[in-house]
């Protein structure tokens, strides 16, 4: 199982909740709104810990 990291920087459209659901069916999937967090230390241990970061 994949651990993947999606970061938002707009707001999220079909597109992206299309993407993320088949994201889910076979990885683990976490997402970061840069909009609401802005804990620049935490976002980096984030995106060092998963296995691939889509940034959207």
């Amino acid at each position: 199982m994949t651990n993947i990291l999606v970061i938002i920087k707009k707001d999220a459209d079909a597109t992206l909740n299309t993407l993320v659901g088949e994201f889910k069916k076979s990885n683990e999937v976490e997402t970061l709104d840069l909009r609401e967090n802005k804990n620049y230390d935490e976002i980096v241990d984030k995106i060092e810990k998963c296995d691939k970061a889509i940034c959207w």
